[in-house]
């Protein structure tokens, strides 16, 4: 509970005391510049970043120690089951209660943790300095052709080989790649890729690598330490990490055959971590041991970065404070475990609960399944929870009131139109994918908190059964809002692009794309049927009892080829 916030009368859900993006005055507090976590405040990043053209959570210069915490978080969020409880809170107490255990373990070797990473740096810097400064050896070029009359009259000698021009920027930065991807040692794998990763980024910004070798030997240190180092730290802790496993009786999540992936898709504040427990504690009563899942839950890991009581009157941008960090440790997490699923060709089952922007993005699908761990999933099953957006601005006050994460009114409604403008496209991307097998629910969450979010639609590849439609054209009509808006009446655009038949889209697109769609009652009555497009009535009765729904006839209207029977 955050006191402070709570008694402040000034401010609610409409004026929550904070705006989208850190004010200048609080910048420094960042994690990516504090400090105690870095080794580069912002105002060398910023140069950096100009130099490069790459955001400040690829340059920040994370010290050993914060490395540490680093793969720390990941490695209890892979190989953990961390234990939820009856309120949504309890999964992130026991999240940070497991990692201080683990710690008590780590502690006593981190001075010689910090030093093989010292140790890591200084080898980068001199190998760098070597590469940058030699030039490359050039390519024989081919013997000058003697001429006729040279051979006629018997001169041996031959034209000088014409000398090789030296080698462009660009090149370099080529040679740098391709050694990368012939390198097998993996210190000097990360070297080359780190070369051609910044050399390109300085390239593609600035047009030359310039005459500041130095600099750039700095910065390809820096990015060998924070993406190799960190892999070196964590190989240091792993032990220690078995150890606590052992003596302090925690729970691994076992590896399985046929992993289950559970991804709670919907914007920031719809409900997903309060759907969370309840969804497992339904899936345990089905004979799923949810209780030894891992699960993936970003926002827990933010106050092991940042101390939230301590920042006074930046309390509120906590979040964004340590927004880019928690970006940079999600995908040290997603290397780590597509990498032990190459290594041992299994993964524990998952259940994913984060907003993260490339979450709505369908084009990353392919990328999904066969350069990250979802390709050794057995079944994927997609929880798509709908709220609607002045909602999850009301629902994100309280819990900023409880829990001290504060968002602006502009942040929850652009998250809004992100999630269900991505939605459909996400939804029908996997939907076209032959594996992993396809299970999806659709759930309306404006219910009570902790009540189970109402049924919409399921399904699989082949049969979609839908229990409310209305919702379904909800997803079209969400992504049209005013985020801008500062009271609830100003959020919905528009009334003629709130209409039923300006919204069907995703429905229709259902129809057309699913072999066979029911529309049927919650008690799963069918009443009309959908096969490859073409509807057929299946109960009179029902259908006619359905149509006292508001907007419900509206959408009847709306479906191709669909006869009603004459009242």
């Amino acid at each position: 509970m955050n006191p402070a916030g709570s008694a402040d009368q000034r401010f609610d859900a409409w004026n929550p005391g904070i705006g989208s993006g850190i004010p200048t005055a609080f910048r420094d507090l960042e994690t990516l510049y504090r400090p105690e976590c870095v080794r580069a405040g912002r105002g060398e990043i910023e140069a950096y970043m100009s130099l490069t053209g790459l955001p400040p959570e690829r340059l920040a210069v994370f010290r050993p120690g914060r490395l540490v915490l680093h793969e720390l978080i990941v490695r209890i969020t892979a190989e953990i089951a961390v234990p939820e409880g009856a309120e949504e809170e309890a999964f992130g107490k026991n999240f940070r209660r497991i990692a201080t255990i683990v710690m008590s373990h780590v502690a006593p070797h981190l001075a010689e943790i910090e030093a093989r990473h010292e140790a890591l740096c200084r080898r980068v810097e001199d190998v760098v300095a070597g590469l940058l400064a030699a030039e490359p050896a050039p390519p024989t070029p081919p013997m000058a052709p003697r001429g006729w009359l040279s051979r006629l009259l018997g001169n041996g000698r031959s034209r000088p080989p014409e000398q090789a021009p030296p080698e462009s920027d660009e090149q370099t930065v080529a040679r740098f790649a391709t050694l990368g991807e012939r390198e097998q040692t993996p210190e000097t794998r990360a070297i080359y890729k780190s070369l051609a990763r910044i050399l390109g980024a300085v390239l593609l910004t600035r047009g030359s690598l310039g005459a500041d070798r130095t600099l750039l030997q700095r910065l390809v240190r820096d990015h060998v330490g924070n993406t190799h180092g960190s892999r070196i730290v964590g190989e240091a802790i792993a032990p220690l990490l078995e150890d606590a496993i052992v003596h302090e009786g925690l729970q691994r999540a076992p590896l399985r055959d046929k992993p289950i992936l559970i991804s709670l898709k919907g914007p920031s504040a719809a409900g997903k971590s309060s759907l969370r427990p309840m969804l497992k504690a339904l899936m345990k009563e089905h004979g799923v041991e949810t209780d030894r899942f891992v699960t993936i839950s970003p926002d827990i890991w933010r106050r092991l970065l940042l101390d939230f009581d301590a920042l006074g009157d930046a309390r509120k941008y906590a979040g964004q404070l340590t927004s880019r960090e928690v970006m940079v440790i999600d995908a040290k997490l997603d290397r780590y475990i597509r990498d032990r699923a190459q290594r041992d060709q299994r993964i524990p089952d998952i259940l994913v609960d984060r907003f993260r922007f490339d979450s709505f993005d369908s084009s990353a699908v392919a990328r999904v399944l066969h350069r990250t761990y979802a390709s050794f999933v057995h079944t994927m099953v997609m929880y798509f929870v709908v709220t609607p957006p002045a909602a999850t601005v009301e629902r994100g006050w309280q819990r900023a009131l409880e829990r001290g994460r504060y968002k602006s009114v502009e942040d929850f409604l652009g998250h809004s139109v992100e999630a269900y403008g991505g939605m459909p496209k996400i939804f029908f991307r996997w939907l076209a994918q032959p594996r992993p097998a396809y299970r999806y629910f659709f759930v309306d969450n404006r219910v009570p908190k902790g009540d189970f979010p109402k049924p919409v639609a399921s399904g699989d590849q082949r049969r979609m059964t839908i229990v409310d439609p209305l919702v379904l054209v909800d997803i079209e009509r969400y992504r049209r809002i005013n985020i801008y808006a500062r009271r609830p009446q100003d959020v919905d655009p528009p009334a003629d692009q709130l209409a039923v038949a300006a919204n069907m889209d995703f429905l229709l697109q259902c129809v057309r794309t699913i072999e066979t769609v029911d529309f049927a009652t919650t008690d799963g009555d069918v009443y009309l049927r959908a096969r490859h497009g073409h509807f057929e009535i299946v109960d009179n009765g029902l259908l006619a009892r359905q149509s006292s729904i508001p907007g419900f006839t509206e959408i009847l209207a709306c479906l191709p080829g669909l006869r009603l029977p004459q009242t």
